[in-house]
């Protein structure tokens, strides 16, 4: 897990549109320790770090690259990897 020192928290509707899963999904892949924890900043109130989500993403395009091109069949894993990095930075 590396952390720049621009780090980002990001609530849950942010991480939803971020990676297209659903609430239900999401939880789903914490339990069974496929994506990021949610880390408790206060009572109410659970965030992801941006670089965790974003890692994580890029994990699953390298996980597929040899599959489909990705975005529009055009640029393939290239380029969405090359997106990730434009959104991550």
């Amino acid at each position: 897990m590396k952390h720049n020192n621009q780090m980002q928290f990001l609530r849950l509707p942010q991480v939803m549109q971020r990676v297209g899963l659903s609430k239900p999904q999401l939880y789903k892949l914490i339990t069974q320790n496929e994506f990021p924890s949610q880390i408790k900043i206060c009572r109410r109130i659970s965030v992801w770090l941006e670089s965790d989500v974003v890692e994580w993403m890029q994990e699953q395009i390298v996980r597929h690259e040899g599959g489909s091109a990705l975005i529009d069949g055009k640029g393939g894993s290239a380029a969405a990897t090359q997106w990730l990095r434009e959104v991550g930075s």
